[in-house]
């Protein structure tokens, strides 16, 4: 893909991205800059540059005197990150006050969705990020959707959990609709600490579906904290 040369870093960043995304660079790749900036129709300067920003954001590691990977499959990263993206995402909510409520009927109609048979595994995930996105729309605080924005985004190797079937989809669904009846309620304290509850009880889904993967392939690349 040839990128323009206005914006050139962000541009490089947002392809990188959606590379990140759609798996065509996965957990523990070394990205290899002369195949990158080639690829991508770039020189190598506004590639590192983006490189150096993903990392600063956590996206992307950088290895003394080796260059840059994505960040490995790690258990421990989960066990730090899960229960601040759900205080994150609870003090979002609460910071949307009343307009929290506009949001019930596309919760709920999101939530009805999610244990269809018609979707895939991989639609399912994304569903269910589309819920949580929606949790936190409303949200008046920019900077807090930034950081928002950045944790989602190193987490989404994570989704795998999804897609090969670890995820409880019916126990998921049902906390989706306690929560949205709390925010229908007005009881958006209530919310918080539901969403927080959520996102920790996920991290067992998540070790489940790691501790399988490794069983299932030794050599799947995850960081040894993870073990």
């Amino acid at each position: 893909m040839a990128i323009r040369r206005h914006t050139l870093r962000a541009q490089v960043r947002d392809e990188l991205m959606q590379w990140l995304a759609g798996g065509r660079l996965g957990p523990g790749d070394r990205l290899e800059e002369t195949r990158l900036a080639r690829a991508l129709g770039v020189s190598r300067t506004p590639l590192r540059e983006a490189l150096t920003g993903m990392a600063e954001d956590g996206l992307v590691e950088s290895i003394p005197n080796r260059g840059f990977r994505v960040p490995p499959l790690s258990l421990t990263v989960v066990q730090d990150l899960y229960p601040m993206l759900g205080a994150m995402e609870g003090l979002a909510l609460r910071l949307a006050g009343a307009r929290a409520r506009e949001l019930v009927p596309r919760l709920e109609e999101m939530n009805a969705r999610i244990a269809s048979e018609m979707l895939t595994a991989r639609q399912r995930y994304q569903l269910d990020r589309a819920w949580h996105e929606t949790v936190t729309e409303h949200n008046p605080n920019q900077t807090l959707a930034g950081e928002l924005s950045r944790l989602r985004q190193r987490l989404s190797h994570y989704g795998g959990a999804w897609e090969q079937g670890a995820a409880d989809v019916r126990a998921s669904q049902a906390e989706h609709a306690e929560i949205t009846d709390r925010i229908r309620a007005g009881a958006l304290d209530v919310a918080a600490e539901l969403l927080l509850a959520h996102w920790v009880r996920g991290i067992k889904v998540v070790a489940h579906w790691l501790a399988s993967q490794e069983q299932e392939d030794p050599g799947t690349k995850q960081d040894s904290s993870a073990a």
